[in-house]
C-alpha cells in the first residue's frame, strides 16, 4: 500500500483501525482517534536518530504516523494502524525472524509519567503471563533510543465493532462462537489472576477462519494475593475511571480496584448485546448518563429488539448484565459451561476451545447407556445362576433302567450251607 493508493487491504485491521462509518468506543480516560486513509504512509529510508528527542511530546496518533519507516531494534515499522491511551500501534517487519509483528510504542508525551510507565510495564507483564490461541501473544518487551515498546502477535482480521458496522448484527451462531472463544480466553486469564478490564467490540478481532482474538491488555490488572491495594499490581490512574463508557461494569466505574473477573463477564455481556443488536445496552446520552444507566437502569429486552433471539440466550446475557457481581456468573468457566449448554440446545456448532480446565458437558446418552450400571450386574447374576445350574446337572449320576437287565439274586443252596460247617450257622 502506498500514499498514492490509500485503499485499505480487505480484512486487514488491528487495534484502533476503524472502518468507514464505524462507531467509536468512548474510553474513559483514554483517547481513541479515528484512523483515516491518509494515515497509511509509504516507508521511508531514514537514518537512525534519537527518537524520543525527535518526537518528544507527540500524541499517539502523531507519534504513530511519524514512526513509519523507522526501525526499533530489529523491527522496521511499516504502517500505523491505531493509537489511543498509552501509545501507538504499528505493523512492523521483524528483520531477524522474518515475520510480521505488531509494535506498541509508549507515547512520548507520557514517557516521563511514572504512573503511565508502570501501567505500560504491567501490560507487558500481564500479557506475557498468558498463552492462549484466543489472546494476542507478546513476543518481546524493550526500550530503544528512549522509546518503550512491546512486540506482539500481528493479527490479520477485523474487529467486532467494524464487522457489525459493515454487515449489521451477527447471527446467533457467530455470536455464540465468538463469545465462547473469548470466555475461554478469560478463563485462561482468570486462572493466571489477570483481569482484562476493557472487554469491548473493538478489542475482539475475528480472523478469516472465524477465530476470535482478544487484544489490548493495556488496562489489565494482576490480582496478586500478597500485594495490598495500591501496590504495583494495582495500577490505576489517580482520579481516573478506567474502562469504556458503553461496556464498563458498575463496580468498575465506581472504583477500578473493585474490578475482578466478574467485571469482565459484565463487559462481555454488553459486547454480546452489541453483537446481537448492533448497539450497546445504553447507547444514548453523555458519558455520565451512560455510567448512571449502567449503575441503575435495566437493559432493554433483547427479544423485543430482535424477536428471533431465543429466550434462553436472552436469559444468559441478562445474567451477565446483572448489576450486582454476586448475581452474575461467578467465573468465566461457569459462563463457558452455560454457553456450551446453550449451543447444544440451539444446535450451534461448538468452536474448538483450548482451556482444558473447563469441564466438558456430558453428551446425550441412550437408554442402554443410562441404565447400564444396574443392567450389567443383573445380567451377570442371571448368567452365573444358569452356569451353576448346568454345572450341577452335568455332575449328577444317572441310571438308565431300560438298558439294565433285570436279574434275580441267586440264593445259596443247601449244599453250600452244609459245607460251611457249624460255624456258619
Amino acid at each position: 500500500m502506498t500514499a498514492d493508493d490509500p485503499t485499505p487491504r480487505p480484512g486487514s485491521t488491528f487495534v484502533g483501525r476503524e472502518a468507514p462509518g464505524a462507531p467509536s468506543d468512548s474510553r474513559v480516560g483514554e483517547s481513541s482517534p479515528t484512523i483515516g486513509d491518509d494515515d497509511l504512509t509509504t516507508i521511508s529510508a531514514s537514518p537512525p536518530l534519537d527518537l524520543q528527542t525527535a518526537y518528544s511530546g507527540l500524541q499517539p496518533r502523531d507519534l504513530g504516523r511519524a514512526l513509519v519507516g523507522h526501525r526499533i531494534d530489529d523491527v522496521v515499522l511499516e504502517e500505523f494502524v491505531g493509537g489511543g491511551g498509552m501509545g501507538a500501534v504499528l505493523r512492523g517487519r521483524d528483520t531477524v525472524l522474518h515475520r510480521t509483528v505488531a509494535v506498541k510504542v509508549l507515547s512520548t508525551y507520557q514517557a516521563g509519567d511514572e504512573e503511565t510507565a508502570k501501567r505500560f510495564r504491567m501490560e507487558a507483564r500481564s500479557a506475557a503471563r498468558l498463552d492462549h490461541p484466543c489472546i494476542a501473544r507478546v513476543y518481546y518487551v524493550g526500550e530503544d533510543r528512549g522509546l518503550r515498546y512491546i512486540i506482539f502477535e500481528y493479527i490479520e482480521g477485523i474487529n467486532v465493532r467494524d464487522l457489525v458496522a459493515q454487515s449489521g448484527p451477527l447471527t446467533i451462531g457467530d455470536t455464540l462462537s465468538y463469545s465462547l472463544q473469548i470466555s475461554d480466553a478469560l478463563t485462561h486469564a482468570w486462572h493466571r489472576n489477570v483481569v482484562h478490564r476493557d472487554i469491548k467490540p473493538s478489542n475482539i478481532l475475528i480472523t478469516a477462519d472465524g477465530q476470535a482474538k482478544l487484544v489490548d491488555m493495556g488496562l489489565a490488572r494482576l490480582h496478586e494475593v500478597e500485594q495490598p491495594l495500591g501496590a504495583d499490581g494495582d495500577l490505576t490512574a489517580t482520579g481516573m475511571t478506567i474502562g469504556t463508557f458503553d461496556y464498563i461494569a458498575p463496580e468498575q466505574a465506581r472504583s477500578p480496584r473493585d474490578a475482578d473477573t466478574r467485571s469482565d463477564i459484565y463487559s462481555l455481556g454488553c459486547t454480546m448485546f452489541y453483537m446481537l443488536t448492533g448497539r450497546p445496552p445504553f447507547p444514548g446520552g453523555t458519558p455520565l448518563q451512560k455510567l448512571l444507566s449502567h449503575q441503575g437502569d435495566a437493559p432493554p429486552s433483547l427479544v423485543e429488539l430482535r424477536p428471533d433471539i431465543p429466550p434462553a440466550l436472552s436469559a444468559v446475557v441478562g445474567r451477565m448484565l446483572a448489576k450486582q457481581p454476586e448475581q452474575r456468573y461467578q467465573t468465566p468457566a461457569d459462563l463457558t459451561t452455560a454457553l456450551l449448554k446453550l449451543s447444544d440446545q440451539l444446535g450451534v456448532v461448538r468452536p474448538g476451545l483450548a482451556t482444558t480446565l473447563v469441564p466438558a458437558l456430558p453428551k446425550r446418552t441412550t437408554f442402554l447407556e443410562r441404565n447400564l450400571p444396574w443392567i450389567a450386574p443383573v445380567v451377570l447374576l442371571i448368567g452365573g445362576v444358569l452356569a451353576m445350574a448346568l454345572f450341577w446337572e452335568s455332575d449328577e449320576p444317572t441310571t438308565n433302567f431300560e438298558d439294565t437287565p433285570l436279574t434275580t439274586p441267586e440264593l445259596p443252596g443247601a449244599g453250600d450251607l452244609e459245607n460251611r460247617g457249624d460255624g456258619a450257622l
